[in-house]
């Protein structure tokens, strides 16, 4: 595996491509290296921030400092894929802090994430039905009979497990009575079953007429009659997420039968899809628009930056995608949702905030002591960019000829400035 491979397979599976970790995979081979990023051995374990647990504490604050946490943990661990992978599921069975009766159940389904978005698909479905997360945000802590309360069953459906088309709207109905009773507790603190708002009468889902409970949902779609179908609504998630948008349905097929024949593990899926030719090929190298998380920690690190240093907390709504406040539901978009004139804003503003921070450290100092070319090539590989456009060096070079001609105070600033806005930067 050469440098090119080795930078695009850690575009997709880390946030901050970093050269010594280049260096590090490029001399083995695809199979090797994926094995090496998917061991998460090397991270350290995770421990909130102070105070972040504390029930009585305020929630704005606790979040704000989960989100700093979670961005400096995003920046700093040998594997970033955990984290990778935890920011996919937190897209993909979304909740917001908004409707979090405390910080800890974010923490609780960040941790659940982080811990368990490797393993067991059906296990890491049941505990997303019953965290308290899921329960506040989709109101099923309000879920009685008689008076059955939609919106957890319908999401369930339509964004979690089987997408849109492959259920009925009765289907939806009768998963709401099944979730009856499955609240949370009266200080709304844990999960609580209580019988007593349960409906035991018989209902029909999928043309299956019985006394279903709502986890009996659960392991019919992933392991009865909806089986195929669940498991090509996640392999689409997943190969968009780390491959490219829109695979063939006969590249989802393949990889549903894997995953179904692989028991629902999750690493067995991932595994298949980085070592597939469709995520080597073409078509898949610089094919996304980076999230702005991924573009956050990709100038954090560059610049040398903290998250409590830099407060990317700050922007990252404007740019929009606010960790723990998705805009609803279905989670961020990609690509195309990314691209926006006030997302431009916040971008420019954060990065002249961070080279300001930078300069101020002293941070690639060096590059108003030697030459041009020498000094983009070198800010360029602090963000990860050994492949930069010919224009886009062409473009930096000319700038720095033309500052150091006239007034050169600035250089230093305006160069990490330019390269963080540069074209090269926001795709992956």
């Amino acid at each position: 595996m050469d440098r090119a491979d080795a930078r695009h397979l850690l575009r997709r599976t880390a946030f901050a491509v970093k050269s010594e970790q280049v260096t590090e995979i490029s001399g083995l081979d695809r199979y090797e290296a994926i094995d090496m990023l998917m061991d998460f051995g090397a991270n350290p374990a995770s421990t909130p921030p102070p105070g972040a647990l504390d029930l009585e504490g305020k929630r704005w604050e606790q979040h704000r400092n989960l989100v700093l946490w979670w961005l400096e943990r995003m920046r700093t661990v040998p594997r970033p894929l955990q984290e990778k992978l935890a920011l996919f599921w937190h897209g993909h069975f979304a909740t917001s802090a908004e409707d979090a009766y405390y910080a800890v159940h974010t923490w609780d389904q960040n941790q659940l994430f982080r811990n368990h978005g490797l393993g067991d698909y059906r296990s890491l479905s049941h505990q997303m039905a019953v965290g308290p997360a899921m329960l506040s945000y989709l109101d099923n802590y309000r879920n009685k009979a008689g008076n059955p309360n939609e919106n957890f069953a319908r999401e369930l459906l339509e964004l979690h497990l089987l997408g849109v088309g492959n259920y009925t709207e009765n289907d939806i109905v009768e998963t709401a009575r099944a979730w009856t009773g499955h609240m949370l507790d009266d200080e709304r603190t844990v999960y609580q079953f209580d019988p007593y708002y349960h409906d035991y009468r018989n209902k029909t889902i999928f043309g299956i007429t019985r006394d279903w409970d709502g986890p009996q949902v659960i392991d019919e779609i992933l392991q009865g009659s909806k089986k195929q179908t669940a498991a090509r609504h996640l392999v689409k998630a997943m190969f968009e997420f780390f491959a490219y948008p829109d695979p063939a349905d006969a590249v989802v097929d393949r990889f549903a039968a894997e995953f179904l024949a692989g028991g629902l593990q999750v690493w067995v899926l991932l595994r298949a899809i980085l070592r597939s030719d469709e995520f080597w090929s073409e078509e898949a190298r610089i094919a996304q628009v980076r999230t702005p998380v991924d573009f956050v920690v990709q100038c954090l690190w560059g610049t040398g930056s903290s998250a409590d240093e830099a407060r990317p907390d700050w922007w990252l709504e404007s740019m929009g995608m606010a960790l723990f406040y998705p805009p609803n539901p279905s989670g961020w978009g990609a690509n195309e949702d990314w691209v926006s004139s006030s997302a431009s804003w916040a971008k420019a503003d954060f990065v002249r905030h961070l080279a300001w921070k930078a300069v101020k450290r002293e941070h690639l100092i060096e590059i108003e002591s030697i030459g041009a070319p020498q000094a983009v090539e070198l800010v360029l590989s602090f963000f990860g960019i050994e492949d930069a456009a010919p224009r886009t060096k062409a473009a930096l070079e000319n700038y720095l000829y033309a500052e150091r001609a006239t007034w050169e105070w600035p250089q230093h600033t305006n160069l990490l400035t330019l390269t963080m806005l540069s074209p090269d930067i926001q795709v992956a």
